[in-house]
């Protein structure tokens, strides 16, 4: 017999509240005794726990884990990671779905290439600076804060005549003050903590670094980043991405399986590990800045 509508409201997802659960209780144990903790644990424990907590977020924005979106968002509203404001990533992630324009420098939201026009009218520092940026170590180092600056550029632009920005950017706010005061209230050092969300992006560029690549082949855009249970649960098995990008609506850890039946044997870009693309690209751009065939005109 089919569910009636009631039960399916209160479907939830075990697997993703369990994850839930235990990132906020770990955030929270870890912020309240932090006196008692070895300050590098706790950079390394928290910037974890908010990489985690981002791609939690990511899950939400797919609709998980229960069939109430107010729920789910509700559950994703503490901004842990202090600079990416929940509802216009959900926005824009959403607008990155659309398969056709992966990597389009003006169509897709998550695209760091550039179109020739814009690249020609980037002055020597910005071009050095943009292809440091297009190497991993650079993508650590400084990509989290190129990022934010584009960000806010671009979201400031939108602001002046978009209500939904400038409301996305009023909730993102009160997060931040949410996650601020409890930081005051236990004492915890709020400029480590600054560091520790800036550690936590940088460990979500490692993530995007190897995600999509410009083929004129829209279905070969996105890869496959084989790796560790640990990592594969760090980003909530978004390293299956081309199965990702086919299949949004699929819970994370329904992925590998969704993989190993339909996308193993026929995937063409399918890289060893996060350490095979550091060895590979800590040091060399992966792509030139300037996209190699779109956005020529």
């Amino acid at each position: 017999m089919d569910a009636t509508p009631t039960q399916k409201a209160i479907t939830i997802e075990w697997p993703t509240m369990l994850v839930m659960l235990f990132t906020y209780s770990s955030w929270l144990s870890l912020t309240l005794w932090h006196a008692a903790i070895p300050t590098v644990i706790l950079i390394i424990a928290l910037s974890l726990l908010v990489s985690l907590h981002s791609s939690l977020q990511h899950e939400v924005i797919h609709g998980h884990p229960t069939r109430c979106q107010a729920i789910n968002t509700a559950m994703a509203f503490p901004a842990l990671g202090l600079s990416v404001p929940y509802q216009r990533y959900k926005i824009l992630h959403l607008q990155h779905h659309r398969n056709w324009l992966i990597t389009d420098p003006y169509d897709d939201t998550e695209s760091y290439f550039l179109a020739r026009a814009q690249w020609g009218r980037c002055n020597t520092i910005i071009k050095a600076i943009l292809k440091v940026n297009n190497t991993l170590l650079g993508r650590l180092i400084i990509g989290p804060l190129i990022m934010l600056i584009r960000m806010l550029i671009t979201e400031a632009r939108e602001s002046k005549h978009s209500a939904d920005v400038r409301s996305g950017w009023a909730w993102h706010a009160a997060g931040v003050m949410l996650v601020l005061a409890w930081l005051w209230l236990v004492g915890f050092p709020i400029m480590l903590y600054v560091f520790i969300a800036y550690i936590g992006t940088a460990l979500l560029m490692l993530r995007s670094f190897g995600e999509h690549l410009p083929e004129h082949n829209t279905e070969h855009r996105s890869a496959i980043i084989k790796s560790n249970v640990f990592m594969q649960l760090l980003y909530l098995n978004n390293n299956f991405h081309r199965v990702h990008h086919d299949h949004p609506e699929v819970a994370w850890y329904r992925l590998p399986g969704l993989y190993r039946a339909q996308y193993q044997a026929h995937t063409v870009h399918v890289y060893k590990g996060y350490t095979f693309l550091f060895k590979q690209f800590a040091f060399k751009q992966r792509y030139s800045v300037e996209h190699p065939f779109l956005a020529k005109d």
